[in-house]
């Protein structure tokens, strides 16, 4: 039974690297000059030492183990000619000149040639964010000493929330709680935040830096158990907040929060240097053309 489930395993994961072999040579030569022989063939298809240890470090941790050993390598080489094989003949019948086979070829040609880019992008956006935000261990000791209460007398908050996507409808539901309606009963019955609004808007106990800043200012800015906000307007749409609870967590030294102090301000560095280049290029966008159907739903629909 093991045997049999492992043999599954190995197979999808052939599938996915696409390759195999019909004979091989030896399975424990790694040194440099070995790299470009040909560890195996079948017809004209070849793989060399190099190309199958690449498969074999691209494995999934699953098999690791597994394929550390000869006999594991011995399987895998096993499971790649089977699929090696097929290839052979497929191609032997001609069936990469079928029309649904060029389909599909120039389908994947054209993801590929996506990625590429997508790639490409990628680095050029690392490395110049790289460049530009920099952040030196006194701009971390320093946001450290000039924020020294928070750290010294650090709080955490319990709140909920209910969010709506329209200010008038905020409104709406702010009037009312002011008349005394409950907010945990309005939370889950208008809250567009699913995951929250199940439990009456609750969102438990947090600390700084947990939300984006507009919505953690008003949060932290209640002064009693039970006080319920104005509007709150954030990227993520309208909030009305309710404060339910607050507790006193001991200090914290600096190395503890090195790292969540270096995160903020590269995130501060980030804001402002991406405000000053937006400024620049003036980017328009067409928010009313976003599609409104759902992409993500219609895609776990079709599997």
């Amino acid at each position: 039974m093991k045997s049999t489930v492992l043999n599954k395993k190995i197979r999808l994961y052939v599938n996915i690297f696409f390759g195999s072999v019909l004979v091989f040579a030896f399975l424990g030569c790694s040194k440099s000059g070995d790299k470009e022989k040909i560890i195996a063939r079948v017809g004209n298809e070849k793989i060399t030492v190099e190309e199958f240890e690449k498969m074999i470090e691209n494995a999934p941790y699953t098999i690791e183990d597994y394929l550390k050993t000869d006999a594991g390598k011995k399987h895998y080489l096993d499971e790649l000619l089977k699929e090696k094989i097929i290839i052979v003949e497929a191609k032997r019948q001609g069936m990469k000149n079928r029309p649904q086979v060029k389909k599909r070829f120039i389908e994947l040609e054209k993801r590929l040639r996506e990625n590429q880019k997508k790639l490409q992008d990628d680095i050029l956006l690392s490395e110049l964010l790289k460049e530009k935000i920099t952040i030196g261990d006194s701009d971390v000791k320093e946001y450290y000493e000039n924020n020294k209460e928070e750290f010294d007398k650090p709080v955490e908050i319990k709140a909920s929330h209910i969010l709506v996507r329209f200010e008038d409808e905020a409104q709406r539901i702010l009037n009312r709680l002011k008349k005394g309606e409950n907010f945990s009963k309005l939370a889950k019955e208008l809250s567009v935040d699913k995951t929250t609004a199940q439990k009456g808007g609750s969102l438990e106990y947090f600390g700084r830096r947990q939300f984006v800043k507009e919505f953690e200012d008003v949060a932290f800015g209640l002064k009693k158990i039970g006080d319920i906000s104005g509007i709150v307007k954030t990227p993520l749409g309208y909030h009305i907040i309710k404060l339910d609870g607050r507790k006193q967590l001991k200090a914290k030294k600096f190395e503890e929060v090195e790292m969540e102090i270096k995160q903020v301000i590269e995130k501060q560095k980030f804001d402002d240097w991406m405000t000053k280049i937006s400024k620049k290029y003036k980017p328009i966008v067409y928010y009313e053309l976003i599609p409104k159907s759902n992409v993500l739903e219609d895609k776990k629909n079709e599997k």
